[in-house]
């Protein structure tokens, strides 16, 4: 998936993708049985839909990453382009995925999207390199809800990603496209 963060040196749209889009963006809605109580998707069932996911190949990727809109009630003017240029700007220089990170896959990245028990899957749907996801965080004074869409393979994904963060009696919604595509080995 394209759920990568330079924190660790690596995985750098997980943090963006589901944290700016978790976080990693979002009008989603629960789904029915959600929204009448049920339960969400257990981390475990989650963990059986992403492994379906190819492995991805270690190597340098270029990771674009667009801000196609961002609604904040109240908002000064030119927020939309600071977010844009701020997001856009803070991933120019790619990453480099290693052969040890390529070989755990996506599990951490599942992990950063649980967030010991905040966020859960109300559906998530891998078949043949697509991927569908909803999912829904519980944050400290509200709550944020996300919509993720797109393509993935060993060498390239291409995922976008409508979000709703909801706190302090304001709703800010933001979509994003990443894509990133591997374009050779590291550099040494």
């Amino acid at each position: 998936m394209t759920f990568y963060r330079k924190t660790s040196g690596y995985r750098k749209t997980a943090g963006l993708a589901i944290v700016a889009a978790m976080a990693l963006a979002g009008c989603s809605s629960e789904t029915d049985e959600t929204a009448a109580g049920g339960t969400p998707m257990a981390v475990e069932d989650a963990a059986r839909e992403f492994s379906k996911l190819e492995t991805p190949q270690p190597g340098q990727y270029d990771l674009d990453v667009e801000v196609i809109s961002f609604e904040m009630p109240g908002a000064p003017e030119g927020a939309l382009e600071q977010m844009r240029s701020a997001m856009e700007g803070a991933y120019q220089d790619g990453f480099c995925l290693t052969p040890e990170e390529a070989e755990r896959g996506f599990e951490e990245q599942l992990a950063q999207v649980a967030q010991n028990g905040q966020c859960n899957f109300n559906d998530l749907s891998v078949d043949g390199g697509t991927v569908s996801a909803q999912a829904v965080c519980e944050l400290e004074g509200g709550s944020m809800e996300m919509d993720m869409n797109g393509t993935v393979s060993s060498t390239s994904s291409d995922i976008t990603a409508d979000t709703r963060m909801t706190a302090q009696g304001q709703t800010v919604s933001m979509t994003m496209r990443m894509k990133q595509t591997r374009t050779g080995d590291c550099a040494a």
